[in-house]
């Protein structure tokens, strides 16, 4: 009896430990709904930490669609395995640019956006510092 109630104490304590950690797992998906309204009728170039102001981040990556190699990149510390396989999910449709926000190459949160509100696929590089200036024209980031 006293082997039962040990093993079920025990089994208890995993099982609560375990739903604990799956509680707090880091997710860091973010919705910038409201920050792209007010920046795509800005018409004006913008410093690109105006897309997310929530954590300090310094750089913001371009995952565009198909684009395996930036998504699957091994040297973005991406911590959850989740966040990284959400990214990678995000790559098989067209209508998805994905924005990465990076403190010192560790994802800090990311967000999808659809090219119909916003195409980011025209940008011409990968990568920003938060100080770099784009701007939306007709629903097009481009580059100052």
């Amino acid at each position: 009896m006293k082997k039962k109630t040990l093993l079920l104490i025990i089994f208890s304590v995993v099982l609560i430990g375990a739903i604990a950690w799956c509680a707090n797992t880091p997710y860091r998906e973010v919705n910038l709904n409201e920050n792209i309204q007010r920046i795509k009728n800005s018409n004006t170039c913008f410093s690109v930490h105006e897309l997310y102001k929530e954590k300090p981040w310094d750089t913001m990556i371009v995952v565009k669609p198909y684009d395996s190699r930036t998504a699957s990149d091994e040297k973005i510390d991406m911590g959850y395995a989740g966040d990284r396989e959400a990214v990678r999910d995000n790559i098989l449709y067209d209508s998805i640019c994905t924005l990465l926000f990076l403190k010192n190459n560790k994802l800090v949160a990311f967000t999808s956006i659809y090219r119909n509100i916003i195409d980011f696929s025209n940008l011409n590089k990968l990568s920003y510092k938060s100080t770099e200036k784009i701007c939306i024209v007709n629903k097009i980031a481009v580059d100052c």
